[in-house]
């Protein structure tokens, strides 16, 4: 494999390869002794993925503003895509950046409450609150720099939960939607004062990982480093 030139766009597209050429084999793949839990596509899917996401926002979005560099800092490299990012990425509504897709983004949030562990369990007003009507439209209000926030550090600091169905963290049922789960921090970062959760079936997100992909690559970031 050739090194890559930028990172925060070039290994998404790779990632993206992989995944439309592996995810048919994925589909066939099981646990041993564990065959009856289905295919491992929703593992597969998340561990792809978290490069395409988090890069780019790490080594561009996280930047925004800055004067000088960042010690891995994509910026310099494509000022179209750096604006592009900036764009999308900013403090307008996620329903109007290029990559937004209607109807697949979910979000609630929480106050956080001393003992809450979504590793244990995933509360039962917060599975309310994202089956609602609301969350769709408070997904779509929300300042994409939030969305893109809660989203970086559910896949860096393993905040990602598998949901079934009906939105219920039931062990050992097929997984249908996934939840990413941040954790805003108090002022003195001591604790928490909320916790944020978007939500996405396991399907829309393959799809919006495709859309994402493409919306990097028309932002004209690989054809600069290729002329």
């Amino acid at each position: 494999m050739g090194i890559p030139q930028q990172y925060s766009v070039q290994l998404p597209q790779r990632c993206l390869r992989l995944i439309e050429t592996l995810l048919p084999t994925a589909r066939d793949v099981r646990m041993p002794g564990e065959e009856d839990a289905g295919p491992l596509v929703t593992t597969f899917i998340l561990a792809m993925s978290t490069p395409v996401l988090t890069l780019p926002i790490e080594r561009v979005e996280r930047h925004h503003g800055a004067n000088a560099e960042g010690y891995v800092d994509d910026r310099h490299l494509s000022p179209a895509v750096a604006e592009a990012v900036a764009a999308n990425l900013g403090g307008s509504p996620l329903r109007k950046s290029k990559f937004f897709q209607h109807n697949m983004w979910r979000f609630a949030a929480l106050p956080y409450r001393e003992g809450l562990n979504f590793a244990r369990h995933f509360p039962r007003d917060l599975v309310e609150a994202l089956e609602s009507a609301s969350a769709l439209e408070a997904a779509a209000r929300m300042p994409a720099s939030k969305w893109a926030s809660c989203l970086r550090n559910a896949l860096a600091h393993g905040g990602v939960v598998y949901l079934d169905a009906e939105g219920r963290q039931s062990h050992g049922q097929p997984t249908e939607h996934l939840a990413f789960v941040s954790g805003k921090p108090t002022e003195d970062r001591s604790s928490f004062e909320e916790i944020r959760v978007l939500r996405i079936s396991r399907d829309d997100y393959i799809g919006f990982v495709q859309h994402w992909v493409g919306w990097l690559e028309q932002s004209g970031l690989s054809f600069e480093l290729a002329a």
